[in-house]
């Protein structure tokens, strides 16, 4: 994961970091996805749920931004969680997620800094047209390596987008590393 850090930096992009807590709305809701969540017992707080994507949080980043300057290309290596078959129930997954986000953007943007990250890594991928509730129809796709899936890239729907209180495109990654 260095290695995929030095070279984002190297394509202008920022890194962030955030909290493995987050809101069930703003995993499901704002998302407009139904994928399952994990909730914390006993939680004191309203961030009472273990993420199970980074975009989110990226999201919750950019919406919480918007007095900076544009553009904001951000992205963020780390732990996502999902219920599974373990000791504790949960399996954690580490994951990469990338966004775009200026007047601009648009699915080819970052289908080229994606396409330059995986160049710098030696992997050959492939982008299959997919249908996705939090991205736009048609500017989608789940991400390939050999005939694994690992991750998907898109355009964010404008529902979304206005869920988060986003006035500007953002388009984004994400990737099991």
């Amino acid at each position: 994961s260095r290695k995929i850090r030095e070279i984002l930096i190297g394509l202008q992009l920022l890194e962030t970091k955030n909290y493995h807590l987050i809101t069930k709305e703003e995993l499901n809701e704002r998302m407009n996805d139904e994928t399952d969540v994990i909730p914390l017992q006993n939680a004191l707080g309203e961030h009472n749920h273990l993420r199970n994507a980074i975009l989110p949080s990226l999201l919750k980043t950019l919406s919480l931004n918007q007095h900076h300057e544009y553009p904001q290309n951000l992205f963020e290596i780390g732990r996502t969680f999902r219920p599974g078959d373990s000791e504790t129930g949960v399996l954690e997954t580490e994951k990469l997620a990338m966004v775009t986000c200026h007047a601009t953007t648009d699915f080819t943007q970052m289908r080229q800094l994606f396409g330059s990250l995986m160049q710098s890594l030696g992997l050959h991928v492939t982008v299959k047209e997919c249908d996705h509730p939090s991205y736009i129809r048609g500017r989608v796709g789940n991400v390939y390596v050999n005939d694994t899936k690992i991750g998907i890239i898109g355009e964010m729907s404008p529902s979304v987008l206005e869920n988060w209180g986003l006035v500007v495109p953002v388009v984004a990654m994400e990737l099991n590393l």
